[in-house]
Formats: C-alpha cells, structure tokens, sequence
C-alpha cells in the first residue's frame, strides 16, 4: 500500500458546504484524514490540541463513506470526493492486513491500549459495509472485492447460533468484557443491521449468509426497541437511526409511531436550552455531559420526521433550540468537542463534526435529509 494519498482540494468541482457552517473544509481539508504514513487514508476519531490524531479506526471509516456520499447525493461535487473515499477504502485494505485479528482502534503514537480492541463488534464493522456500500452506490468508489470479501468474512464471524449478529466476540474466549450497552445486544444493532441490508444491495461480496443474518438482526432490534428501549441516549438513537434506514420496510408505520414516541421521551429531558442528558436514568449522578453527537442526533431524526412525517415529529421550537445550541458549537475551524460548551482546549471530535454537519443541513435544506432513493443516507 502507497504511505501518502493525493487529495484535491475539496474546492475544485465542489459545491458550496451546507450554508452557515465549516465543518466540511474542516472535515475535507483538515486533520481528520490522513494524508501519509503507514495509515494513510484512515480517519481519525479526535484530534488533540496539538492537532495531531489520536487513534483511527474502522467504524469511523465507514462513517466518513456514508458521510461523502450524503453530501455527494445532496450538494453534488462528487469527482471531488471520490479521491477520498478511495482512500479511505485503501486503509481499509491496510487495517484488514494488519497482524492478528481486527483491531477496533488503531492506536497512534503515545496512546494507551484500549479493552475495545480485545474483540471485534457488529456494529463497528457494520458501519464499514454500509459505507462502502453508500459509497459506491453514490459512484464514489469501485468497491475493492479483497476489501468487501473481508469485511464480509468478519461479519460472518460474528452471526450465533440463533441466526442473528452478536454485539460482540472476544478475541479469547476467557477474557470478560466490559458490561455496557455496547457489547450486548440491543436495539442499538437497528442501525448495523439495516446497514448491511442496504449494504448486500450493493455489494455482490457481501454473504448470502451475513445479508440473511442481518434481517434476522433488523427483525429482532424492532422488537428490541419496542420492548427494551435504552436508556442512554446515544444508542437510543443509534436505534431510531437505523429504524429510519429501511421506510420500504412493511413494519415501517409501526416504526414511525416507536421513532416518535421513543424521541418524544429523550427531548422531555432537554434542558430549556435544547441540552440533552447521556441517559435518561433516573439517578442524576449517572448521568454524563451533554455531547455534541447526541445533539445532532436528536436533530437529525427531529427534522427528518418533520420533513417527510409530520405527525411524529417534534414541535418546531424544540427543534429550532436543538439546532441553535448545535451552532453554537461550531469552532471558527468549522471542528467541534466531544461535549456541549466544552473549553477551547479541547479534542476535536471527529464523529460529532459529521453528526453535526448533517444535523444543519437537515435543518436548514429541506431536501437535505429525504427519503430519496430509500434510504436517508443518516451518518
């Protein structure tokens, strides 16, 4: 694999970014993808003070996939993207040759091993097909067979005995995991498993077996979220997300009516300024910072319902507070922090700044966030 990628400015041949925001230069042309070195290609998950990145990592790959052919379906410019997400599905090659088994995050100098990488996740490699797949769909990469074999291999690694995807596998079976919504399984899967659905669509090296997995998952988060719904909010989320991904699903008026209510219950917690808790757990001392990821979040599902289903949406000023505090997190670089109103000096979080950026375009394009195409494209 090369050591460096040649990415054009974004300016030439591209459209102008969403009005009102710098997130896409600063997500096009700053730190977030690596330019050179053994993981070039690859996007980063923050970015410290310094301006250097702390780790890269798969899922984050995917979501940048999706995150170009979003804007590429909606503002257009896609020759000037197609450069980067050819890269990225290069360091995927890069990461899928690594030594020993898949790495969840790829540490950069001076970082401390992470217990993530001590098992591979559905959801995290899920990510990557749905993007590659978005990608290629949108006509921003040829899908690499080596790539999607890969990937397709993982996946299968990871479907029980019942049919369905396991939230996780441990590398060795006599390691405990973590306790968290994460490594179990749970509603949150929605958003993986209708991303290899529409994935399978795409892709031809996606698995007969993985595409029929992923149903079963699909079938089974519904039921997750209508009887178990989280109560942290990023996967609560995570799961109205991938609800939303599949409206030619014949369970999608139910669906809709879940979307509403389960977001109805998350923004009856909003502070008076839009702020939004990490979990709608009764004891406040559980309770983490208001992050800039679940913000767009809310926003995002917030504003597609009030495009396309009015009746399940949330009112407009509860809306309109979501979209101004989300704003006002915006740095002069176009980057943002980890949590709402975080210090200068803060890491600049990679995810939250494609979260956001999406989140004002829904907010401010009308056609921004549809259903064009049957799918949303949600980051």
């Amino acid at each position: 694999m090369s050591s460096a990628v040649d990415l054009p400015a974004a300016a030439a041949g591209h459209r102008a970014p969403a009005p009102g925001t710098a997130i896409a230069p600063w997500l096009l042309d700053g730190p977030a993808q690596l330019r050179s070195g053994a993981h070039a290609g690859a996007i980063a998950g923050t970015i410290a003070e310094s301006g250097a990145p702390t780790y890269v990592y798969p899922e984050i790959a995917g979501y940048y996939l999706q995150w170009l052919a979003w804007r590429a379906r909606t503002f257009g410019g896609g020759d000037a993207l197609a450069a980067r997400a050819a890269a990225v599905q290069q360091w995927l090659g890069t990461w899928l040759a690594l030594a020993g088994p898949p790495q969840t995050r790829v540490l950069l100098a001076g970082q401390v091993d992470d217990w993530r990488n001590g098992a591979v996740f559905f959801f995290d490699v899920a990510m990557v097909a749905r993007g590659l797949g978005s990608a290629a769909r949108e006509g921003l990469v040829v899908p690499d067979a080596g790539v999607v074999a890969g990937v397709s291999r993982i996946l299968a690694s990871l479907i029980d005995a019942d049919g369905v995807f396991a939230a996780c596998r441990a590398h060795d079976a006599r390691v405990t995991l973590p306790d968290r919504w994460s490594t179990r399984r749970g509603a949150f899967l929605a958003k993986a498993a209708a991303g290899v659905i529409t994935a399978a669509r795409t892709l031809p090296g996606i698995s007969a077996p993985v595409a029929a997995a992923a149903h079963a998952t699909f079938a089974a988060s519904i039921e997750w979220t209508l009887a178990h719904p989280h109560a942290e909010a990023h996967p609560r989320l995570y799961a109205l997300e991938g609800l939303l991904a599949l409206p030619k699903d014949p369970r999608f008026p139910v669906v809709l009516a879940a979307v509403g209510t389960q977001l109805a219950a998350l923004l009856a917690q909003a502070g008076t300024d839009g702020r939004l808790p990490e979990t709608l757990d009764a004891d406040a001392a559980a309770r983490g910072p208001a992050r800039v990821d679940v913000l767009a979040q809310a926003l995002r599902i917030g504003t597609l319902l009030g495009a396309e289903h009015p009746e399940h949406a949330p009112d407009r000023a509860t809306l309109g507070n979501l979209r101004d505090l989300l704003a006002r997190q915006l740095r002069p670089s176009g980057a943002v922090a980890f949590a709402v109103d975080a210090p200068a000096a803060a890491a600049c979080n990679v995810w939250a700044a494609m979260f956001a950026d999406q989140a004002l375009a829904f907010a401010a394009h009308p056609n921004a966030g549809t259903w064009r195409g049957g799918d949303p494209l949600i980051v």
